[in-house]
């Protein structure tokens, strides 16, 4: 008589191959054995639920953050297409839910005052980082073993993201409103690395020390305004 699948297995699984995935450094540098010893199960285990480390790599992304909304699909889960994972990575770059909602500060049509606006960019940037921690951090650990997806990484998401952040910069500073600085690209970097770490980075640090997350970003946000702003403005 064949042994029953445990009813969580699937999602222990995942949650085991996405902790594998960023600890050893993305996707070539991880094995099915690892996934295997993470989970501690037998490596045989590991394929009767997935065919293949690249369907398990694949899984990983499309749950991140919010399994509910990718169900448990048939077992064993099926080797994907070459392009199928990069096409949903793609596809959640363009999403208006990951930076979109960026646009219209970004854009300068916002017709908020130069505090606010750059309150309410680094409040919705420090959102959208955090709720997509898990999948940042997996496409992140990944993007230099993949080439497709360090090129929607590095060019299209975080290149993009900078791109944009440095032109607003630029705008700001050249008509008075921020401080003088030496180079928007770098100043961009400063910006959106400073949340990043907070919002993502932070949140797998294994240290003891754990921020509360309210604080961290309000700590983000006051730090920032205080970098940015001209002194009259920043208190």
């Amino acid at each position: 008589m064949a042994r029953k699948r445990p009813d969580d297995r699937f999602e222990h699984l995942v949650e085991a191959a996405t902790r594998a995935f960023i600890a050893n450094g993305g996707f070539k540098r991880t094995s099915i054995d690892d996934v295997a010893r993470e989970l501690g199960v037998a490596k045989g285990t590991v394929y009767l639920y997935v065919q293949s480390k690249e369907a398990l790599f694949d899984v990983c992304l499309r749950r991140a953050d919010a399994p509910a909304s990718f169900p448990e699909p048939s077992l064993p889960v099926p080797t994907p297409e070459p392009e199928a994972t990069f096409d949903y990575v793609r596809s959640l770059i363009g999403d208006s839910s990951l930076f979109g909602a960026l646009d219209e500060v970004l854009s300068g049509e916002s017709g908020l005052a130069p505090r606010a606006e750059l309150e309410r960019l680094v409040d919705e940037l420090y959102r959208t980082l955090f709720e997509h921690r898990v999948k940042l951090r997996l496409i992140n650990a990944s993007a230099s073993d993949l080439p497709e997806l360090g090129e929607l990484w590095y060019g299209a998401a975080r290149g993009g993201l900078n791109r944009r952040l440095a032109g607003w910069l630029s705008r700001r500073s050249t008509a008075g409103d921020f401080r003088p600085m030496p180079d928007p690209a770098c100043a961009a970097r400063l910006l959106s690395e400073t949340v990043y770490w907070f919002a993502v980075n932070r949140t797998f640090d294994p240290g003891p020390d754990r921020l509360d997350d309210g604080f961290a970003k309000e700590t983000v946000k006051a730090s920032l305004l205080r970098t940015f702003l001209p002194c009259e403005h920043a208190a």
